[in-house]
């Protein structure tokens, strides 16, 4: 039984906020998304890779298509370099 849970995301190193919907199966141990939950973005026009953001809030009145966040990224800061596509960048964190 899979949620689609929507939330707004806002993108390592800019002020933009995007909507996106997280897949889950709670009865396979799967969770909602909380404000402050580090995420691996899919690819899009301007960043080839994919991204990563932070959630910013639950739900949206945005009503259009929208992607779906690919995994959630583990902690509350990245413990090594292969769990951040972007190696901290916009955090001040570089690796």
């Amino acid at each position: 039984m899979n949620v689609t849970q929507v939330v707004r995301v806002g993108i390592a190193g800019t002020s933009r906020e995007y909507t996106y919907g997280w897949v889950f199966n709670p009865l396979e141990g799967g969770q909602p998304l909380k404000v402050g939950d580090r995420v691996e973005l899919p690819p899009n026009q301007v960043q080839a890779d994919g991204s990563s953001g932070t959630v910013v809030a639950v739900g949206s009145d945005y009503d259009g298509p929208m992607k779906n966040i690919v995994r959630v990224i583990d902690g509350p800061k990245v413990q090594s370099p292969e769990d951040d596509l972007w190696g901290g960048w916009g955090t001040g964190e570089y690796a």
